[in-house]
C-alpha cells in the first residue's frame, strides 16, 4: 500500500506465493464502492453519515482496519444492495482465515424473536426473496447457542435456499452462498450436508459447483469421506466439485488437514483411470499439499502425475507475459470506467484468468460481484485474456471461471465462441448467455444439448433464460434422460434469480 494525495491499495503478494493479501482487497472493494457509486461520496462526507470519523474510515480503506458494522454502512450510505459487500467480504475473510484481519465489530444481528419470525415466514412463502434478506436470516439463525429451529422447517428453508442459489446471478449470487456457508458453520451444518447429498444424488442437479464448496466450509469427518469418495465419482462433473469441496477445507484449515488428507488422496489416485478427469482434478489436489507435508511424510504417488500445465515465470515484472497482459487489461478497465490505474484490479484478473488456485479464484470474482461498475468490463477483459491463452488447459480453466465473472452481465465476445472448435468456450457461451438471460439461438442450444462436453452448460443456459423449448427438450426422445429431467427441474424451480 502506498500513501499521499491518491492512494493505492495493491496486494503485492507473489503470484504463487502461500498467502495472499486479504486486508488489502477488504480495503479496495470497500474504497472502489465508494469511489465508483452514484455519488462520488467524499471520505468526510460518508464518515459524517455513518456516524464515524474520516481517519477511521481512512483506516479500513487502507487495509489497517476491519469493520462489518462499517460495510454495512457503506451499502447503506451508497444505495448498494443490502449484502453485496458485506457477503464477499466475510466469505473472503473464513476462506483464508490464517492471514484475514480480525473483524473489530461484526455489526448487529436480529435480536428479536417477532423480527425473525417474519423473515423467516417471509422465506418460506411464495414471495420473491433477496439474497440480503437470506444473509440476515443466515447470520441470526447461525449465532451461537441459537438452535430453535426445527429441522424440519430448517430442511425447507435451505431445500429453497439450494435451490435459489444455483439460479442466482450478481450480487444475490454471493449473498446466499455466505447464507448457506453460515449455516454450514453452525449447529445446522449437518442439515446442509444432507441436502447437498441429496442434491448430489441426481443425475441431473443443478449448481454443484456452489453447493459442494458450501459444503468445504466446515471440516466434518462425514462431509470429508463423502468428498473423498465423489473423487472418483464416474461423473466428471461430480467429481470436479467434490475437489473444489476439498481445496476449500484445505484453505480453511491449513497444514494439519492436508497432513491428515494426503495420504487418502493418493489413494484416490490409484482409484482413477490414467488420462481421466477425476485424475486431473486429484491431481489438483496433491499439488496443492504443502510440500513440507510430502517431506515429513515420506509418501509419494504410485504412479507419476500427468504433468502440469506450463505456466512461465510467476514473477510480478515484464518476464511474465501473463502478468504484463493482465496490467494492460486493468489499466484499460481503469482508463473506461475512470478509477484510474489499480494494481490490485490486475492482480483480480491474473488470479481468475490463470491462478492455479481456485479459492483465490473464486473470492476474486466475488469481490468484483460487489462492484457493477468494474465487473462487467473487467469480465470483458477476462473474456479476451482467456481467448488468447495457447494452453488448452489454462484456457479452460479461465474460461470455466468467466461465468463467475460476469454472473449476469452479457458480453459481445463470448456470442462467436458459440461456434468454437473448444468446448471450454463454446460451454463458457452457452452459460454467459443464461445468466444474462439471452434467448440462445435454437440449432446453438439443441447443438450444445447434443454434445457431452457442453450438455451441462447448455441446459443450464436454457433453464437460466426460460428458454421457450425448455418444454420441448423435457420431453425430446432423442436427448439423454439426465438432460430431459433437468429440463423438468428448471420448469419446476424457474429460471435466473436477479435480487
Amino acid at each position: 500500500m502506498s500513501g499521499g494525495r491518491t492512494i493505492t491499495v495493491d496486494d503485492a503478494t507473489a503470484l504463487d506465493g502461500p498467502d495472499i493479501d486479504v486486508a488489502a482487497r477488504v480495503a479496495w472493494v470497500l474504497r472502489m464502492a465508494r469511489t465508483t457509486s452514484a455519488s462520488g461520496t467524499q471520505l468526510r462526507a460518508l464518515a459524517d453519515e455513518l456516524g464515524t470519523s474520516a481517519a477511521r474510515l481512512s483506516r479500513i480503506e487502507t487495509g489497517q482496519l476491519r469493520d462489518g458494522r462499517v460495510v454495512d454502512g457503506y451499502e447503506s450510505a451508497l444505495g448498494l444492495v443490502e449484502g453485496s459487500l458485506r457477503a464477499p467480504i466475510d466469505i473472503l475473510c473464513r476462506t483464508f482465515p490464517q492471514v484475514s484481519p480480525r473483524d473489530a465489530d461484526p455489526g448487529s444481528r436480529i435480536e428479536t424473536v417477532r423480527e425473525l419470525s417474519q423473515l423467516t415466514e417471509r422465506l418460506q412463502g411464495a414471495v420473491p426473496v433477496t439474497g440480503g434478506e437470506w444473509l440476515r436470516w443466515a447470520r441470526a439463525t447461525a449465532s451461537p447457542g441459537n438452535i430453535g429451529l426445527p429441522e424440519r422447517q430448517g430442511l425447507e428453508l435451505l431445500t429453497r435456499l439450494v435451490s435459489e442459489l444455483a439460479r442466482s446471478v450478481s450480487h444475490g449470487y454471493p449473498s446466499r452462498y455466505e447464507a448457506l456457508s453460515l449455516v454450514r458453520c453452525s449447529a445446522y451444518g449437518h442439515l446442509v450436508l444432507s441436502v447437498t447429498q441429496e442434491e448430489v444424488a441426481r443425475t441431473h442437479a443443478q449448481g454443484l459447483g456452489d453447493l459442494m464448496s458450501a459444503v468445504g466450509e466446515a471440516v466434518t469427518d462425514d462431509a470429508l469421506d463423502w468428498c473423498l469418495a465423489l473423487l472418483v465419482d464416474e461423473r466428471e462433473y461430480v467429481a470436479r466439485c467434490g475437489a473444489l469441496a476439498i481445496e476449500n477445507m484445505g484453505q480453511i484449515s491449513g497444514t494439519p488437514f492436508w497432513e491428515t488428507v494426503s495420504p487418502r488422496l493418493l489413494e484416490a489416485l490409484e482409484a482413477t483411470e490414467p488420462g481421466s478427469s477425476q485424475e486431473e482434478w486429484v491431481t489438483h489436489l496433491i499439488r496443492l499439499v504443502p510440500r513440507d507435508v510430502w517431506r515429513s511424510n515420506g509418501l509419494v504417488p504410485a504412479r507419476p502425475l500427468p504433468p502440469a500445465a506450463p505456466v512461465p515465470t510467476m514473477s510480478r515484472d515484464e518476464s511474465n507475459a501473463l502478468w504484463r497482459e493482465c496490467v494492460a487489461a486493468a489499466r484499460a478497465v481503469g482508463d473506461e470506467t475512470g478509477v484510474g490505474e489499480q494494481p490490485m484490479l490486475a492482480r483480480l484478473l491474473y488470479d481468475i484468468s490463470f491462478g492455479h488456485w481456485e479459492t483465490r479464484a473464486v473470492t476474486a470474482y466475488m469481490l468484483l460481484s460487489g462492484l457493477p461498475v468494474l465487473a462487467g468490463p473487467a469480465g470483458q477483459r477476462v473474456a479476451a485474456l482467456v481467448e488468447a491463452t495457447e494452453d488448452p488447459r489454462i484456457r479452460a480453466r479461465g474460461a470455466r471461471r468467466l461465468l463467475g465473472v460476469l454472473h449476469g452481465h452479457d458480453i459481445p465476445l463470448v456470442q462467436r465462441w458459440f461456434t468454437d472448435p473448444d468446448p471450454g468456450l463454446r460451454g463458457a457461451a452457452l452459460g454467459v448467455a443464461g445468466s444474462a438471460g439471452r434467448d440462445i439461438p435454437a440449432d446453438v442450444l439443441h447443438t450444445g444439448l447434443r454434445d457431452p462436453d457442453t450438455r451441462r452448460l447448455a441446459i443450464y443456459a436454457a433453464g437460466m433464460s426460460g428458454h421457450p423449448g425448455l418444454a420441448g427438450i423435457a420431453v425430446a426422445p432423442d436427448l439423454p434422460a439426465d438432460v430431459r429431467a433437468a429440463a423438468r427441474w428448471w420448469l419446476e424451480q424457474g429460471g435466473r434469480v436477479a435480487e
